[in-house]
C-alpha cells in the first residue's frame, strides 16, 4: 500500500472514530474552542484524539478567536477540511436519496402484491 492510500485510510478511519464526523460538521459554520467541541462530542478523551489525528491529516488548523484581549485558541477547517465535509455532506445526501427510493419501490413491492 502506497503512503497516500495509507494517509487516506488514516483519514477515514479518524472520521468514523468517536466524535469524528460530529467535530468536522460542527467546525463547518465557524471555528470552535475546545470546550465547545467537548459538548458536542460529550467526551474529553476523543476529542483530545480526534484533533490531534485532523490536525496531523491537515483537516484542521489552529486559529485564535479575537473574543478576549489576549484571544482565545480554537480549531477551524482548512480548504482541505472543507472539502472533505463537503463530500461527506453530498454522501449523505445520495444515501438518502437512494434509500428513499428503495422505501417507494418496497412500497410499490407490497401494494402489488396485496392485489393479487
Amino acid at each position: 500500500m502506497s503512503q497516500q492510500s495509507s494517509k487516506y485510510r488514516n483519514m477515514l478511519e479518524s472520521i468514523a472514530k468517536k466524535g469524528g464526523l460530529e467535530i468536522l460538521i460542527s467546525l463547518k459554520s465557524s471555528p470552535k474552542k475546545w470546550g465547545e467541541l467537548e459538548k458536542t462530542v460529550k467526551e474529553k478523551k476523543s476529542v483530545s484524539y480526534r484533533l490531534r489525528e485532523f490536525l496531523n491529516l491537515g483537516l484542521i488548523q489552529i486559529t485564535i478567536i479575537r473574543d478576549t484581549p489576549t484571544g482565545s485558541k480554537a480549531y477551524e477547517l482548512t480548504p482541505l477540511g472543507k472539502k472533505i465535509v463537503k463530500h461527506i455532506e453530498e454522501m449523505e445526501k445520495e444515501f438518502e436519496r437512494y434509500h428513499k427510493g428503495l422505501s417507494k419501490g418496497r412500497k410499490f413491492i407490497e401494494e402489488v402484491m396485496e392485489e393479487e
